[in-house]
């Protein structure tokens, strides 16, 4: 389990990946060995620095 800055400072290393044309923010974070709770933390806080990365069916 990611400790919280853990969760933030992969959250922008995944928005870094993302704005280089690496793949989708999902793409990105699931390229990450770590568990799917913590995928989903990583991705809820990447939404928050970036809304737009979210995709259009969850909004």
């Amino acid at each position: 389990m990611l400790k919280d800055f853990q969760v933030r400072v992969v959250a922008n290393a995944c928005i870094t990946r993302v704005n280089d044309g690496e793949g989708t923010i999902d793409q990105v974070v699931s390229s990450y060995p770590m568990q799917e709770d913590d995928k989903e933390k990583v991705l809820a806080y990447a939404y928050v620095l970036r809304p737009d990365l979210k995709p259009a069916d969850q909004n």
